[in-house]
């Protein structure tokens, strides 16, 4: 009887502490997904989050659901050998800061070290370029190799199985990958006050576009960062010519992310313009805000990526507008037919198309490059071009540095692939790169769109081998 009651002690003892061993694990639960990430202040309904601690090696997915920001899984990862902020390439560190996916390469055009998926983040962004901080090629991507902390040249990787399962949770351009060497959390009421701060700012920012004067739009800019205004005067043709008709123009923003790091603030939205109900994307615009005293300031800008419609346009809002005013182009000239008759059918004269032009192009860049000709090789970029957080001015910028600090360049291309598509291609290919100062190799793709019957360079990325 005695044994028998001691059993049942120990056994209502044993369930006792699993009972115990249940709520720790739940309130631990809880806690990782009520405790808010102070990096993600806002995360668009249904979006995806990719936030990576270097400290302890570990990538988290966030998910916002019906207004709650929620940790769906974390898992191991490896970033690079050396700590602290990448400031230079070769330097074998991991870039700190908030950025997003460019691009997605299968194994077919990776080396084994790169694993059975690569995604390339558009480092260095426009916030590293302005501290000078350089390198490139920084990647999130599978591995072979066992995976091991700290164990990269700089890029963040996953093991195989993780990167195919992170792979379903990205949006190329949208979902941002915020790498922090510690995460830190927030409590509500801070991240309530920093989302309704910038929430209004952004409409208020909005509304300077829509209605405002240039001194009203330049207001929201800090002292230090003058954006481009040479759009402005045509603007306000536009938008004088567009209330005579009775209604103007609505500028809107959807799909908001708020992210933060190391006191910048990455703002991410969907940029429309709408007229008489029609609502037309322009793309994904990104700002980065400073806060100056009790107010945020942009201290930079960009677009993400350009609408296909306005693909070819270097000021996507122009292009809309006069699109969306019927003001985009003159009345077609009226066209002479001639009635088709049944003894002389009509042969429909379709040319064959052909990507000649588009591989003489290539060649010529390269040609240009290798010569470090560095204003023909400019010549070869639409002036919408952007790639790497740099736009066209920048890139030639770096580019004519590079070239000046190398006492001889040569740069061959083989085994090209173009994919053309009516007035825009696409061209991968293996590119052999050699310099005074560097020697490497890897699969180069360009992007290109037709201008006035001329091939331009539009977006650019770069994958080592």
């Amino acid at each position: 009887m005695e044994t028998k009651t001691n059993i049942q002690k120990q056994l209502g003892l044993y369930l006792l502490i699993l009972y115990l061993a249940g709520i720790l694990f739940c309130s631990e639960l809880f806690a990782e997904n009520h405790i808010h990430p102070s990096e993600i202040i806002k995360l668009p309904e249904n979006e995806n989050a990719i936030l990576i601690e270097k400290k302890n090696q570990m990538l988290f997915l966030y998910r916002s659901k019906a207004g709650e920001v929620q940790i769906q899984y974390k898992i191991p990862c490896s970033t690079g050998e050396r700590a602290g902020v990448k400031q230079k390439a070769g330097d074998r560190k991991t870039p700190e800061g908030i950025y997003f996916l460019k691009d997605e390469y299968e194994d077919q055009y990776l080396s084994p070290i790169y694993g059975t998926k690569a995604f390339p983040l558009d480092y260095p962004n426009l916030m590293d370029n302005r501290l000078g901080r350089d390198g490139s090629a920084i990647w999130i991507h599978g591995t072979n190799k066992v995976l091991k902390p700290m164990d990269s040249n700089g890029c963040i990787a996953l093991e195989n199985s993780n990167i195919q399962k992170l792979a379903e949770s990205i949006t190329l351009d949208s979902t941002p990958v915020i790498l922090v060497e510690e995460v830190r959390k927030i409590d509500r009421e801070t991240l309530a006050k920093h989302e309704q701060e910038i929430s209004f700012m952004l409409d208020q920012w909005l509304q300077s576009v829509e209605k405002g004067s240039y001194h009203e739009y330049l207001s929201f800019y800090s002292d230090e960062y003058l954006p481009e205004i040479g759009w402005w005067t045509k603007w306000m043709q536009i938008r004088k010519e567009s209330s005579g008709n009775g209604s103007g123009f609505k500028i809107e923003r959807d799909m908001t992310g708020i992210y933060y790091q190391d006191h910048v603030f990455v703002v991410l939205f969907d940029f429309s313009l709408t007229k008489d109900n029609e609502k037309i994307l322009l793309g994904k615009r990104k700002l980065f805000l400073e806060k100056k005293g009790q107010a945020y300031k942009i201290i930079g800008e960009a677009f993400q990526n350009i609408s296909k419609e306005f693909m070819a346009s270097q000021t996507p809002l122009l292009a809309a507008a006069l699109k969306a005013g019927k003001l985009a182009s003159k009345p077609e000239p009226a066209v002479e037919t001639k009635p088709i008759t049944a003894s002389k059918p009509a042969k429909e004269d379709k040319p064959v198309p052909t990507t000649r032009p588009i591989q003489e192009t290539v060649n010529q860049w390269l040609a240009a490059w290798s010569a470090r000709d560095m204003d023909k090789y400019a010549s070869f970029y639409a002036n919408h071009f952007y790639s790497d957080g740099m736009n066209k001015k920048n890139w030639v910028a770096r580019k004519k540095s590079i070239a000046g600090k190398n006492a001889f360049i040569k740069v061959t291309g083989k085994k090209f692939q173009i994919k053309q598509t009516n007035d825009t291609c696409e061209v991968i290919f293996f590119q052999d790169y050699k310099s005074s100062g560097l020697s490497t190799q890897g699969v180069k793709k360009l992007k290109l769109t037709n201008k006035g019957g001329s091939w331009k360079i539009y977006q650019e990325s770069w994958n080592v081998k």
